[in-house]
């Protein structure tokens, strides 16, 4: 029997199939999602964005193409779907950190809370905040998405969600602080 159960994976943003060997895997892949978020999110979240919105356009594509054109139109779609799903994504990066923000702020406001009104209001409040800021701040956002995911993260494994907060603020904080300083060197040297 695995770390992770179903009793954790209710929780959390894990769904009950994720339970056991495959639940374990998936949470540590977002583990590691979540710290590239807090460290490094400036330089990941486009490419996250493209990768991610293009799949599903890839997906959409293959079903599409196929279902005109068979084998042939499935792969045209499925490529053509990806490049411009990928775009897309781009595009409404600012609206995705936003609705990623809210959700994952609302799980863990749920978690911490148990107030279904409280959850929702924040969840509304940190969409339009992460809207409103991702690309003037999109440090502090990616920093505070990859926070919220760790948290989700460490619930799932079992660690007390007020512990798994403290942890996620604290590691959260100091990715923001890290990609902070990243982008002021970088634009101390473009200065000289």
């Amino acid at each position: 029997m695995g770390i992770a159960s179903a009793n954790l994976a209710t929780g959390s943003f894990f769904p009950h199939a994720f339970s056991g060997a495959g639940g374990e895997v998936y949470a540590i892949i977002l583990f590691a999602l979540s710290l590239a978020l807090m460290f490094d999110g400036r330089s990941i979240i486009k490419g996250l964005a493209f990768f991610v919105v293009g799949l599903a356009g890839a997906t959409f594509g293959l079903a599409a193409g196929g279902l005109v054109l068979g084998v042939i139109g499935a792969a045209i779609g499925a490529v053509l779907g990806f490049l411009v799903g990928g775009a897309i994504g781009l595009l409404l990066v600012d609206v995705g950190m936003g609705l990623a923000l809210g959700y994952f702020g609302y799980l863990a406001t749920r978690d911490l809370t148990n107030v279904f009104v409280l959850a929702v209001g924040v969840g509304i409040v940190l969409f339009f905040v992460g809207v409103a800021i991702s690309s003037k701040l999109l440090e502090l956002v990616t920093a505070v998405l990859g926070g919220v995911v760790l948290y989700g993260v460490l619930v799932f494994f079992g660690v007390a969600p007020p512990y798994a907060g403290v942890v996620s603020l604290v590691l959260a904080a100091g990715g923001f602080y890290v990609q902070l300083m990243k982008r002021r060197r970088g634009e101390h040297w473009r200065q000289m």
